[in-house]
């Protein structure tokens, strides 16, 4: 080779690997801005769940305070943890008006017979109750395609793969990949009522100062707030149809209505009744807004009995 050959194929090689490091440069800028996101996120995760402990802990040694059978204590936050805060702060009410004794307040929790605490402390069931993080999805590597040697060498990275390897790595050194991280963030800072048959119910309408928070006050109040979006569901249906006639020769607005109503009738269509008006409340939250206002209501949209665990989170403007 001469050496206008050699300068040549010196040159083209430089480039290469030139290419090569700008390459595995931007991998690298690209995923360690990821772990960074992730860090930071990871961090302020862990001090929500840290208040949420502690807001568990202190109601639990408030309950523990005025008497509360630990054996009800350790069933509310293995089944119902959420619970525990709400019986603790119906409890603080009912001590301001000078109603709370002991058997009132064990009165207000029904523990099943066959309850099983695996001789578990409470400390250890908030702990369980309020995890760091929760498992993210498993990954799946991006599939390769195939190149030749070169490419292999000097190509870059695709988006797919840097998002691969950046959730795959542990975030803190520990267990917790990024994957576990990303999947936390969106997550509840503590478990909701536990599947299955429930071992442990509350009627904190024993705690009241008038009877408005009975199982019978309850009852009408789920069926009005129930029966009111229905009606809402088949005023809303005739007006969509009606709409839809309207739009005769707007295809990009027929379009709309008709996604409109499918998803309507989606919701409209779940079996599950607690899940049937959970997403009827996201899809038009006005209605159950207006009785959340209304404590006694707001009492029945917080209760995982009458409405599914997580409802009365709708509504509150710090969730």
């Amino acid at each position: 080779m001469g050496l206008l050959g050699r300068v040549t194929a010196g040159a083209f090689l430089g480039g290469l690997a030139e290419d090569m490091k700008e390459n595995r440069e931007y991998a690298r800028t690209k995923a360690d801005k990821i772990q960074e996101y992730l860090y930071q996120r990871g961090l302020e995760r862990r001090q929500e769940v840290n208040k949420t402990r502690n807001a568990l802990q202190n109601s639990v040694e408030y309950l523990q305070s005025k008497d509360l059978d630990s054996r009800s204590i350790n069933a509310l936050l293995m089944q119902n943890p959420k619970e525990v805060i709400r019986l603790a702060a119906a409890a603080q009410e009912a001590e301001e008006d000078g109603r709370l004794t002991k058997a009132i307040l064990n009165q207000a929790v029904e523990v099943a017979s066959d309850f099983d605490d695996q001789g578990m402390t409470p400390s250890e069931l908030i702990k369980k109750a309020t995890p760091d993080f929760v498992e993210g999805a498993d990954l799946k590597r991006p599939p390769e395609v195939e190149t030749n040697m070169l490419q292999k060498l000097f190509g870059r990275k695709s988006a797919q793969e840097i998002m691969y390897d950046a959730y795959s790595q542990s975030v803190y050194g520990g267990e917790e990949t990024g994957a576990d991280v990303a999947a936390s963030l969106s997550a509840p800072t503590i478990k909701g009522r536990a599947g299955g048959p429930s071992r442990v119910t509350t009627d904190l309408g024993v705690l009241a100062a008038d009877e408005k928070y009975d199982s019978t006050y309850r009852r009408d109040a789920k069926d009005t707030i129930q029966t009111a979006y229905d009606n809402w569901v088949t005023t809303e249906s005739k007006q969509l149809a009606k709409d839809l006639e309207d739009a005769e020769g707007n295809e990009e607005l027929k379009a709309d209505i008709i996604k409109q109503q499918e998803e309507l009738t989606r919701i409209n269509g779940i079996e599950n009744p607690m899940l049937k008006y959970y997403e009827l409340m996201k899809l038009h939250p006005s209605i159950a807004m207006e009785y959340f206002s209304i404590p006694g209501y707001k009492v029945v949209l917080s209760d995982p009995d009458y409405f599914r665990d997580g409802t009365a989170d709708l509504f509150t403007s710090d969730e």
